[in-house]
């Protein structure tokens, strides 16, 4: 074989072996990160976003349960989040940064953090893992506790629930607190997407949170831009897979 068709190939090979996929330029986990957190990729063709998107924005596998019809569903209002504690560690204000984190990198989404004076929108319940099948059963009734247990993540969980137009009325976010801060980071911001409205998982796309194989810990560049594309004014709630994919091609050019 000629010099130059080896090193075509060496450099096929690795294109190849990353999943056959388009994504590309890797960079080291953002400061801040659990210490085993994966590289983030950082560029991402029109059809991985695409694609992405319409995976993880539409239906779900578990978070609503009894549900099946296919539409968009996003806040259309600020956001309220209450955080509401009762593990032996307290890592209330780890989730207020983890909160700012979203709102900051993705301006589209107004929330904020809100005390018991002000109905919620969501809520962050913050819990021990011996505590966590009881808070279920205390906050969505046993019968819903217990379809969620034997389908989730005994670490943490989203059940959210719409109005019949499509728009998020309320999330309901469960944490462990007392397996690491690692797993809490992970956790953290895996509901949170959940909560935003990205209420699906994909397990074969590579560089997403909502990936359930991987454990991140950080708002990912792929994952900030699904929330653009979710919160862009064009998006309404309750839209169709059909008519969001006629707008995906001007909304993914606007991307920043």
């Amino acid at each position: 074989m000629r010099p130059f068709d080896l090193l075509f190939c060496i450099f096929a090979f690795i294109a190849y072996s990353d999943q056959g996929m388009a994504a590309s330029r890797m960079r080291p986990a953002p400061v801040g990160a659990p210490s085993g957190a994966p590289r983030e990729y950082t560029a991402f063709d029109e059809s991985d976003l695409t694609s992405g998107f319409l995976r993880l924005a539409f239906g779900s596998d578990m978070q609503r349960l009894g549900e099946s019809d296919d539409r968009i569903r996003k806040f259309d209002h600020r956001i309220a989040f209450r955080i509401s504690n009762s593990g032996h560690v307290d890592r209330t204000e780890m989730y207020k940064r983890v909160l700012d984190d979203f709102i900051v990198r993705v301006p589209r989404i107004d929330a904020a953090v809100v005390d018991t004076s002000t109905a919620p929108d969501v809520i962050v319940r913050l819990v021990d893992a011996k505590d966590f099948v009881s808070a279920l059963a205390a906050a969505l009734g046993d019968s819903t506790a217990s379809a969620f247990i034997n389908q989730t993540n005994p670490r943490c969980t989203t059940r959210s629930r719409a109005d019949e137009l499509g728009h998020l009325l309320r999330a309901d976010i469960f944490i462990v607190v007392d397996r690491g801060t690692d797993i809490f980071l992970d956790c953290a911001y895996h509901e949170t997407l959940h909560a935003l409205g990205l209420m699906n998982h994909a397990d074969d796309i590579p560089w997403t949170t909502l990936n359930q194989r991987r454990s991140v810990g950080y708002l990912s560049v792929y994952d900030r831009a699904m929330l653009q594309m979710l919160y862009d004014p064009k998006i309404r709630a309750g839209m169709s897979r059909f008519d969001v994919q006629m707008l995906l091609p001007q909304i993914i050019q606007g991307l920043d």
